[in-house]
């Protein structure tokens, strides 16, 4: 193990993570890992690490950070603004950091999270199997300003390496994402079940827990208690006030709010990457 990066400046929202802790939700503990599972795989594969490595991942950008030792990284997820000693780097590429380099994540301007990936992956303690960080669970690494990231000790990449443009994910502000009912659609009332699959939502805020959406005011049938069933990531909850919550990677594992609809596991990804005021429609899916 050995220092590779100091967070010199702290951003919106940063955590390290990688596949997931699994096998915990019995006990309620949530599955965490990647946001974006396609970007953070992405790197994994453009640098060839291990599928389970460990990945630095960020909110809207605005971090910075000082090279403690050579190394090769790869930038994946939204569109940002990335540049080493100020000149701009390209996202999707491997590029090189000598010591001393700084490297800048100044914003994302399409989509909302980045992953910034070295060569062998980060290395931080293992907590129930996984290094990703879940703060309500006090598992993994804080990282802030001052804290050190470290990787490990590798052999050098032969040649630079990328993901060619076509083949990069895009992320627009207005989505589709297929969903199937869940197991309280039909409690909803038929012009809310109309109203939910044929108009737009918009996203107006959330965080690593879930996000929330504002649109037509979904209604149930009847106001009745319901018991509480187990979620997962891509549950979308109704709460009182009528507005969807869309649960993520690091939502409760169970729930007590009508679930209307779970978003497709290969959708899941274009969902994490919505950003103030983007639209989403809901298409469903048939079992």
């Amino acid at each position: 193990m050995k220092p590779l990066l100091l967070i010199t400046k702290q951003g919106v929202y940063g955590s390290l993570q990688d596949k997931g802790r699994f096998g915990y939700r019995a006990f309620g503990i949530p599955l965490s890992g990647p946001m974006d599972y396609v970007s953070f795989q992405a790197a994994q594969l453009i640098l060839q690490n291990h599928h389970n490595q460990t990945s630095f991942e960020m909110f809207v950008g605005g971090f910075e950070f000082e090279a403690m030792a050579d190394g090769v990284y790869v930038l994946t997820g939204g569109h940002g603004v990335c540049m080493i000693n100020d000149a701009a780097i390209e996202m999707w590429k491997t590029f090189h950091l000598t010591k001393g380099d700084r490297l800048t994540i100044k914003s994302v301007s399409q989509g909302s999270i980045i992953y910034l990936t070295p060569l062998g992956g980060f290395t931080s303690k293992l907590q129930l199997g996984s290094t990703s960080y879940l703060s309500q669970g006090n598992l993994g690494m804080v990282h802030a300003k001052g804290s050190i990231l470290y990787g490990q000790i590798v052999s050098p990449l032969k040649y630079n390496r990328g993901l060619y443009a076509p083949y990069r994910p895009t992320f627009d502000n207005t989505i589709t994402v297929r969903i199937f009912k869940g197991p309280h659609f039909h409690l909803f009332t038929g012009e809310s079940q109309q109203q939910f699959l044929q108009n737009p939502f918009q996203f107006s805020g959330g965080n690593r827990m879930g996000y929330y959406l504002k649109g037509p005011v979904l209604q149930l049938k009847e106001m009745k208690e319901i018991l509480s069933e187990a979620t997962q990531f891509g549950s979308i909850q109704v709460p009182q006030n009528g507005n969807p919550i869309i649960l993520m990677a690091d939502a409760q594992t169970v729930g007590g709010y009508p679930i209307m609809a779970t978003v497709h596991e290969d959708d899941l990804h274009k969902v994490a990457q919505m950003r103030m005021f983007s639209t989403i429609h809901f298409a469903l899916e048939e079992m």
